[in-house]
């Protein structure tokens, strides 16, 4: 074990060897990697050591000594060494691609056992325009002393970066949490101060839709307070925005931002998007993808590497509100989607009720269990899609799938780690056919990938 060869504040020379999956630099100071965030592969590096571990350490970059890397470009937006919502915004977009096939590549060679041939990798889906394709928002609130204003935590920590552009969000989103900010001001509505535990609004989380150009708005407030739900519900006059939602959550630890209260104000219940033909219903809390161009690519992606030809029962694990299930329905016999989030699966069946699909039914609960059933039933996919959260796939499950006779396997994550675990779980029983990264989210290190796996 390398340790005790860097002291915190030392200025060393560190010549950067390849990016770490969070988008930093890495190089090697007498074998101990140090982690350094905006510097690139092949820089001379001066760095500020800030956090010195028994395996590693963390650096800032002071400056770059001699040639700058010819994939560094200045940053478009002006809170980027601030703010911790972008992590590659000074790499050009072409070399972002590049490094997240990398990501995912590194992802196989580390967790799973056994060599792939390189050609599984394929090049990086990319986006024509990368940036204004967030299509939903969640954002602190605080009070700067004139006004409310949000913001986004700067890497690694909890303190708020106050913004008031950003360059991944859609435009209109902007201008309506702009607006938002302005009218609560306006009635002295109180931000929750996480310190002292005195205010009362904590988040404000928009969703807007590109096919309506409808604003869906949730107010996250730490307690309910009748005078802000009161004056939330004149939020309805702001241009585009159609629901007005409040979500109570006194639960300072909770990772998510909705609370186990959430009510519509005033307006609409949902807000209508659409993929491809298919229209969808959205609640507030349903998940969708934050990237509809992307979003687009991806499903026709996975319909392609399934190499449909009509006659296939297919499942859709993890379906959320059904998006992927519907997309896959006018290509197959029928589809099964499956998620253990009951409001979710409401909105599911409701979506292709609405789209007028008939071959596709949505379940709440566990996917084993429901797998179980219908294969005792004489029910089993030719073809199952699965999209898990970043944790991906329950052992039990993996289990599941050794045993049993899925033949092919539509595997969507946005974990390289625990997609390469789950895959090399699997493979005395499945192959890998092949490995498409798809940037959902330009200028982060984060990345999408569909692996296709099928029964040996």
């Amino acid at each position: 074990m390398v340790t005790n060869v860097l002291v915190k504040n030392q200025e060393i020379l560190l010549t950067i060897k390849r990016m770490g999956i969070n988008g930093e630099g890495i190089g090697y100071y007498r074998r101990l990697a140090v982690f350094v965030p905006g510097a690139l592969p092949k820089e001379e590096a001066v760095v500020r050591i800030t956090d010195v571990q028994p395996q590693f350490a963390r650096a800032e970059l002071v400056r770059i000594k001699g040639e700058k890397s010819s994939d560094r470009v200045i940053p478009k937006c002006p809170y980027y060494e601030k703010c911790g919502g972008c992590h590659i915004q000074h790499l050009n977009y072409q070399a972002q691609c590049d490094f997240k096939k990398d990501i995912v590549k590194e992802a196989f060679d580390k967790y799973y056992n056994g060599k792939l041939n390189e050609k599984l990798f394929k090049s990086t889906i990319s986006q024509e325009i990368p940036y204004y394709y967030r299509n939903k928002v969640k954002l602190p609130v605080r009070y700067d002393g004139e006004k409310l204003v949000t913001g986004l935590y700067a890497q690694d920590t909890n303190k708020l970066v106050y913004i008031d552009e950003c360059i991944v969000e859609k435009e209109d989103l902007r201008k309506a949490v702009d607006d938002i900010c302005a009218h609560l001001t306006k009635y002295q509505v109180i931000a929750f101060n996480p310190k002292s535990k005195d205010g009362v609004l904590r988040h404000i989380i928009a969703r807007s839709s590109k096919l309506t150009n409808e604003i869906q708005v949730t107010l996250v407030l730490y307690k309910r307070d009748q005078r802000t739900i009161n004056i939330a519900k004149e939020l309805i006059n702001i241009e585009n925005i159609v629901s007005v939602y409040i979500s109570i959550n006194s639960d300072l630890d909770a990772i998510e931002n909705f609370g186990e209260e959430t009510f519509l104000l005033v307006g609409k219940e949902t807000i209508t998007e659409q993929l491809g033909e298919f229209k969808f219903e959205l609640l507030p809390n349903a998940f969708f993808q934050l990237n509809l161009e992307q979003t687009n690519k991806l499903y026709s992606e996975v319909a392609r590497l399934s190499k449909l030809k009509g006659y296939e029962n297919v499942v859709d694990g993890y379906c959320g509100v059904g998006t992927i299930g519907i997309w896959l329905s006018k290509y197959v016999k029928e589809v099964r989607g499956i998620d253990n989030n009951k409001e979710a699966i409401l909105n599911a069946n409701s979506n292709a009720l609405l789209n007028n699909v008939k071959n596709a039914k949505f379940y709440s609960g566990s996917m084993l269990t429901y797998l179980s059933k219908w294969e005792k039933e004489g029910f089993i996919p030719d073809v199952l899609v699965v999209d898990p959260p970043r944790t991906g796939m329950e052992l039990k499950l993996l289990n599941y799938l050794q045993t049993n006779p899925v033949k092919k396997i539509i595997y969507v994550s946005c974990n390289p780690s625990t997609l390469a675990k789950n895959c090399n779980h699997l493979q005395k029983k499945y192959h890998i056919l092949g490995i498409q990264p798809l940037d959902m989210f330009p200028n982060t290190a984060n990345i999408e990938t569909i692996v296709v796996l099928e029964r040996r």
